[in-house]
């Protein structure tokens, strides 16, 4: 029994799926980081702010905080495709031209979550780089050199506000171009198009009864050439970084040895 036991757990160990776990994990980790500065934020209002507006503030800081919380949840979560079922009216007589209408159906719903995926992270970007380019705006265009807020005057404070929501722009605006987020999302968006228009002509040919195999052959060699410009991309921009870094690594010994005979 003992033996038995040791067994099973061990299968179990075995079978743990270590990356589910991390992204539930990371995606528990994002929540609460954004909690906490909520609690931070909203603190800071209830003790710089007067009574009857510190609640308003308040309340639309929770909206956000409220709204990110879910953007996080759809961005960290893939929607499940499910049973794919073949539509009455596809009766292929060839049997490859089932199997290919399964492959572009399933492919339609992988790029599809890609897009959607990427389209949610270029919507946060822009349309927080876009409230915060107007929060700095009216902080820094507010005339109320009077006021002091807790022991800082406005000015000062209207400065530091500004100062930190640019240093948040620049990073955010730095990472979306490194990583090309809105590049990813047009890619896959038309790779489904792609997809989506040569499915539609499978069913329409087979409807119209003139699909035999060397159609489907057709249908397939379109429908590979559709995957590889993906695959495509891919190489050509391990090619392009490829020969920045060869670039760097030439200008650097270039200017070693330039150096090397002006010493000399």
């Amino acid at each position: 029994m003992d033996n038995i036991s040791t067994e099973t757990e061990a299968i179990k160990t075995k079978n743990f799926d270590w990356h589910k776990t991390s992204r539930q994990v990371i995606l528990v980790c994002k929540i609460l980081t954004l909690i906490f500065v909520l609690c931070i934020v909203a603190t800071v209002t209830s003790n710089f702010s007067s009574t009857p507006y510190s609640y308003f503030l308040v309340g639309i800081e929770i909206s956000i905080a409220v709204m990110m919380c879910f953007m996080i949840i759809r961005m960290s979560t893939f929607k499940p495709i499910g049973k794919v079922k073949v539509p009455e009216h596809f009766k292929p007589p060839v049997k490859e031209a089932e199997l290919l209408w399964f492959n572009i159906t399933y492919d339609i719903n992988k790029y599809e979550e890609g897009s959607s995926y990427y389209f949610n992270g270029v919507r946060v970007y822009k349309y927080s780089t876009i409230l915060l380019s107007g929060i700095s705006t009216i902080v820094l265009g507010l005339d109320l050199g009077g006021i002091k807020i807790g022991s800082m005057d406005y000015p000062t404070l209207a400065k530091n506000t500004a100062l930190v929501i640019g240093a948040i722009i620049t990073v955010s605006t730095s990472l979306f171009t490194y990583w090309n987020i809105e590049k990813y999302w047009l890619i896959n968006k038309t790779i489904v198009n792609k997809l989506r228009a040569l499915r539609d002509d499978l069913e329409i040919t087979s409807a119209s009864g003139s699909l035999d195999n060397l159609v489907v052959k057709d249908k397939i060699k379109d429908y590979s050439e559709i995957k590889q410009t993906f695959n495509k991309y891919w190489e050509g921009a391990l090619s392009e970084r490829s020969s920045q870094s060869g670039e760097k690594n030439s200008n650097s010994q270039t200017g070693t040895w330039n150096e090397e005979q002006g010493s000399a």
